[in-house]
């Protein structure tokens, strides 16, 4: 084999490691918080708290220069109108581990629930639109107390990513969320 034939393959396999950790290797971190006293009891009703809104992160295209690529810092995130399934996706999961998940909006007081789940999301726009945040927040059933909370964050480098999902992070937050 030559020298240059050589070095093709190298090349390609390189090209191909660095596509499979920036596929594989770039899913985002999720970091779960819980009270020091909070117990995870066995949960039966839960109250979502459906978002009014998503918050959405505009597409801004990087520099090119001779030398790199440059990744321009995010604009602030704006209010957008809901973007996604979330609220429906969190009640599936729920229901999936035995807790019965009902809808709503904040203005409702529920009543009869041992769990009130809040959520946040924020997108932006990557050939589609793809989850950057999401935190999930379990209230006391009175409304009063934040019992633990979730959060997912897209990977640093936001150029190269899984294509996040509720469907894909979500069941990974609420297990974290209800782990005893």
């Amino acid at each position: 084999m030559s020298i240059r034939c050589i070095g093709k393959v190298v090349s390609l396999k390189l090209t191909l490691y660095i596509i499979i950790i920036g596929l594989n290797g770039c899913a985002g971190t999720i970091n779960t918080v819980k009270k020091t006293d909070f117990a995870t009891p066995n949960y039966t009703k839960a109250y979502i708290i459906s978002a009014e809104n998503s918050q959405y992160i505009k597409f801004k295209f990087g520099v090119i220069t001779p030398f790199a690529y440059i990744v321009l810092p995010d604009d602030p995130a704006q209010k957008h109108e809901v973007i996604g399934n979330t609220g429906i996706v969190i009640k599936n999961e729920l229901e999936k581990k035995g807790i019965h998940a009902q809808i709503g909006n904040k203005d409702t007081t529920p009543e009869g629930f041992d769990l009130i789940v809040m959520y946040n999301d924020t997108w932006r726009w990557d050939f589609k639109k793809v989850l950057d945040k999401l935190e999930i927040v379990f209230i006391s059933p009175d409304g009063n107390e934040e019992l633990a909370r979730s959060t997912y964050n897209i990977y640093q480098n936001k150029e190269l990513h899984n294509f996040p999902t509720p469907e894909k992070e979500v069941p990974k937050m609420i297990s974290e969320l209800l782990k005893k």
